[in-house]
Parts: C-alpha cells; structure tokens; sequence
C-alpha cells in the first residue's frame, strides 16, 4: 500500500479538483469503474482516474470528443508533485473546452474565390439551423483549402474546380472530398446536397482505409530490453508513441496526446514506464529539434539548451540516446530496405514552413559536426521564392517551388541515389522531377520515393542508433580487457 504522504496528496489534489469549477463545465466525481473526477460538456468529456499500481498511484486524464468519439488528450503519470498535477489537469479542462469548435461537423464549399459557394454556404446554414443539424457550412477559395481543412470533415468542390478532385483527394487523404453535381449546384438544391452529403458519409464509413507499414522487418536478435519514444508534432496536438522491445519484439505499446511539449512530459512517461518495467536498460528519445551534446533545442516548444542527457542519465542511471525525428526516419528507412547506401529522408508536415532531412551517407547516419546536418531551417532564410513562402506552402502548387528546392540544396550536397518524400501536398512525383529538370540534368535526378507514414521508420532508426550504442559499449569492454591482460602479462 502506498504510504501516508502519498494519501495525503491524493486527497489534496481531489479536494483541489473539486473546487475548480466554472459555468463552462459540470464536474462531478464517479465511482462507478472506479475513482474519476469528470469534466463534462456537451461536446466533450475529461476523465481523470486514480489507480493503485503496487506502491504507487498513478493518474490517468483523457478527454474524448463527443462528436467524433476521438480521443484528443491522454496521458497517466505517478502522482508525486501535487503543483505538476494541478498543471496537467488545468491542461486537460483547456483541452475539453477546445472541443466546442470541433463539436460540430465542419463542411466547406470550395471554388476558386469562395464567391460563388458563398450564397450556396448561407442558403445551407440557414436549412441547418431549421432542421437542428449538428452541421455547418463554410465557403473558401482555392488558396485557403488545405489550410482551413485541417479540422474539417468533408470537402465539397464546385463543378467549376472539380478537374482539381484527384489532386486534393490525393493530399487531403484523411478527409472526404466530393465533387458538387453540376446539377444540384446550378439549382442550388439544398435538400438534394444534403442527401448527398448524407449517402456519401455513410459510404465513407463502410469503407476501410489501409494503412501501408513497412513489409520487411529488422531482427534484433539478443539486445537488452529499450524503450523508445517518438515525438510526433501534428496540427493541433503532439503525440508521444512509445514502445517497449525485448529482444527486437513489441511487449508493450502506449500513446500520450497533449496539447503542448514540455520536458515533463517526458519524465512522466519514464517514471511511469521505468517503475511499471524493470529491466530496461536503454532509452532512446526521436523528437523534434536539434540536440548537441546531450542539450536540447526545440524553439517551437519554448526549450533551448536544456541538458536533457545529465538529467535524464542522472535521475534514470541508464544509458539516453536523443536523435532528431528526420535523422531517426533517415536510418530507419534504410534499416528496412538496404537496398541502397546513400539516402534522405525528406520529412515536411503540411503547411510547416521549412521541413527536416535525414541524410544516410555510406550506410551511417550523418548528422555532420554540429548535429546540423539537415537542418533546413538555416537553407531556409536564403533560398529565394517567387512570393512569401509561408504563403507558397498552403497549396500543393505552391509546395511544389519550396520542395523542388530544398531538394536541390540536397542533391548538390549529398548526391543520394534515393530521395525519401514525406510531404502531404506532394501527390505527383513526376511534376517533382520535372520541376527539378529546370535546375538540372534529368539524368542526375535521384530516384524519389513517396512516404505515406513515419512511426515504423523512427522506431526502427531508434533501435538501430541503440544497437550501435550497445555495440560500441562491448566494443570498448573488450579493448579495455585486452589491454587490461596485456598489462598483466607485461608485469
């Protein structure tokens, strides 16, 4: 049983916790499954839930969207700092309360201005309302579509821009694009499109997505158990995937969703797992950012210079192995195909305004003096645009001048035989080389291959980078001991 400091500290978090009302919000406390605090919309409910795990107490909050049934916040630490857990559960009200926005599907009517689906968008909104839909419709151009669609459900394209369906199908694969019938858009027929709407949802949902992971795996025969963390930066949220591997093999798997990035969040996650799993004897860490003899900068998130190595190496008395996400996805790559020695990894989330490369060199991970070695951000501020390239990357065409180009810095310095593309407004490769022919010989253009996911490849590139370390470690044993006997025989 946990001892009494520890009691004394749930109590003051729950009474604290009961206090943090609002006109916002119900909160209420549950025992039914258990001990929970509730934190209750009509768009969205938090849960923050007390478990005893043999002589420690550990607090799970989640928050899931009622619209969507998504969990969009989840996260379980140990309770230890009364001031940390109050942060986190404020974190997690401020997640609930996010959710008003979400709550309501979100259709827009794109055409190439927005002007001619503005009075189509009112006459829809106005028939919403009158029959109590959950629904709203919102008119935007062309130029503002990728941006604006992050959060949306459906896309509805007039007739006028429907020869652009594939292309925006292709980018925006994880929402439902349609094509507005000439027929309903000409009349203006309201209670036609909202059938249509309606059938082509339910179409949508019988339909199973796949999601391609690499076909071929590493073995990773006698190594220690690791756990390895990826930090994933989405749109709205920052995902924390990790895992556990004994022997090469998955034993356990979780997932933190957050709002923000903070080095805490970390360490909650180690304290949490480390407890739970004895025995791990190497943790890696692919993040964002650019680390430096075991000091983190990742100036998104507010972190410069922090020494994450001394801090974590201190608390946690394991080896740490901190690798930028691009460098982590470069060698778990080539890791999984080997069928080339010389590759990047083109890593550019959508709309981000400069993207990271990992570079493979002679079948090593290079990351270059300073462990800058693909960091576009500093290519970034000379390279010049046709127009603002914040505005260039909001649409594929726009996208395809700021890829070609960061592509071109990476060939005149690496010479790959094989580009590694991950970039959502990328959808044809081939306008990629054509773009690239106008600065050089097509000869000379390496091959390019388009990425569809990360995760397998940073974990793969985790494992490899903590094999390496282990190697090298067995490696300087044995030297040691050769000189050691050496000596001996000298006396």
């Amino acid at each position: 049983m946990y001892g009494e400091n520890t009691e004394k500290l749930l109590q003051e978090f729950k009474s604290w916790a009961s206090k943090q009302e609002s006109s916002e919000y119900i909160i209420s406390f549950s025992r039914e499954k258990g001990d929970h605090i509730i934190v209750d919309t009509e768009y969205a409910r938090g849960t923050t839930s007390f478990y005893l795990l043999e002589n420690f107490v550990v607090v799970e909050m989640s928050v899931v969207n009622k619209h969507t049934s998504e969990a969009v916040f989840y996260l379980h630490f140990e309770l230890k700092d009364l001031e940390h857990a109050q942060e986190l559960f404020k974190e997690m009200v401020s997640a609930v309360l996010k959710q008003k926005v979400t709550s309501t599907r979100r259709i827009l009517l794109c055409c190439s201005s927005a002007i001619t689906t503005s009075f189509f968008k009112e006459k829809l909104n106005n028939a919403a309302k009158l029959l109590k839909l959950n629904v709203t419709f919102e008119a935007v151009s062309y130029n503002n579509l990728f941006v604006e669609s992050y959060d949306c459900d459906v896309i509805l394209l007039a007739p006028q821009i429907a020869y652009d369906y594939d292309k925006i199908r292709e980018v925006l694969k994880d929402k439902l694009v349609l094509k507005i019938p000439a027929s309903i858009f000409a009349a203006y027929n309201v209670s036609e499109l909202l059938d249509f709407i309606n059938r082509s949802i339910l179409e949508n949902d019988q339909m199973k997505k796949e999601k391609l992971v690499p076909a071929e795996r590493l073995e990773f025969r006698n190594t220690p158990r690791m756990l390895i963390i990826s930090v994933i930066v989405e749109y709205e949220s920052i995902r924390f995937i990790y895992r556990i591997y004994d022997t090469g093999l998955v034993t356990h798997e979780d997932e933190v969703i957050k709002q923000r990035f903070e080095i805490r969040d970390l360490e909650d996650m180690l304290d949490f797992e480390m407890a739970r799993f004895p025995g791990i004897r190497m943790v890696c860490i692919n993040s964002p950012g650019v680390f430096w003899k075991g000091h983190m900068t990742f100036r998104s998130a507010g972190i410069y210079d922090v020494d994450v190595e001394s801090r974590f190496v201190g608390k946690y008395q394991v080896p740490f192995i901190f690798v930028n996400d691009a460098n982590s996805m470069a060698l778990g790559y080539y890791g999984l195909q080997k069928n080339t020695r010389n590759l990047s990894f083109y890593f550019h989330p959508r709309a981000a305004r400069t993207a990271g490369v990992g570079n493979v060199v002679g079948g090593a991970l290079f990351t270059g003096r300073n462990n800058l070695a693909g960091e576009m951000q500093y290519v970034h501020k000379i390279i010049s645009y046709s127009k603002d390239p914040s505005e260039l990357v909001r649409t594929p065409e726009g996208s395809l001048e700021v890829v070609t180009k960061y592509l071109l810095t990476i060939i005149a310095n690496f010479d790959p035989e094989l580009i590694v593309i991950y970039c959502d407004m990328i959808y044809d490769l081939e306008q990629v080389k054509d773009a690239l022919a106008e600065y050089m010989q097509r000869e000379f253009i390496p091959e390019l291959i388009k990425a569809d996911d990360v995760i397998e490849y940073m974990f793969v590139g985790g494992m490899i980078l903590c094999v390496e370390y282990l190697s090298r470690q067995r490696l300087n044993r044995t030297q040691e001991t050769y000189r050691a006997h050496e000596d001996n025989e000298a006396e």
